[in-house]
């Protein structure tokens, strides 16, 4: 039996994030996290590991921080926002206050012309079983893709995914031991010391 080790790691900010908006495929990272982005080539360690990225843009800047050839695998692309997407938040509820409360609710609703939590999580878990075949990997991805792939894992409601924050450039450890059955994927929470 061997272990697949995988890190899920959130991308860079980008303006979107920092100034209340829906993501959209082709933000970039913020110019402001380039510092943030050495730091992280230094310190994340990707030898004898594969790195794959959501195609997104910001996705694709920060695993070229530490990766000169990352595979790029879709079932990691960031949640379709549907006609959400790039807009801010604040108008999306000005114009939709049920919709969005709805999606919020986690209970099915999807954004208007978009991917349902349900939906998400099913991809990414597909994603992580497919990943696991390599063993150890570090993919580069969405907070809430991360936020999905933990309530996946646990069993969560769909509601939790938005009672959980990921901050920029964070990362969740998923392990599981490869060739059992009905092997589980578990959370592995690293010391910081």
């Amino acid at each position: 039996m061997t272990r697949a080790d995988v890190t899920l790691l959130c991308h860079a900010a980008t303006r979107a994030m920092k100034t209340g908006r829906f993501p959209s495929a082709d933000d970039p990272v913020d110019p402001g996290e380039a510092a943030a982005l050495a730091t992280l080539a230094g310190r994340l360690g990707t030898a004898e590991r594969r790195v794959v990225t959501s195609p997104a843009r910001a996705a694709r800047e920060t695993a070229a921080a530490f990766e000169a050839n990352p595979a790029i695998d879709a079932l990691f692309d960031d949640l379709d926002y549907g006609r959400w997407q790039g807009r801010a938040i604040r108008d999306v509820y000005d114009e939709d206050p049920e919709g969005l409360l709805a999606w919020l609710d986690g209970a099915g609703g999807a954004p208007r012309n978009g991917e349902s939590l349900a939906a998400l999580v099913g991809r990414v878990m597909a994603g992580l079983d497919r990943q696991a075949q390599a063993g150890r990997c570090v993919i580069v991805t969405h907070a809430i893709v991360v936020k999905a792939a933990l309530a996946g894992v646990l069993n969560a409601p769909l509601a939790s995914v938005h009672a959980m924050d990921f901050e920029p450039l964070s990362a969740l450890v998923l392990t599981r031991e490869t060739g059992q059955e009905q092997a589980r994927w578990r959370l592995r929470v690293r010391a910081t010391a």
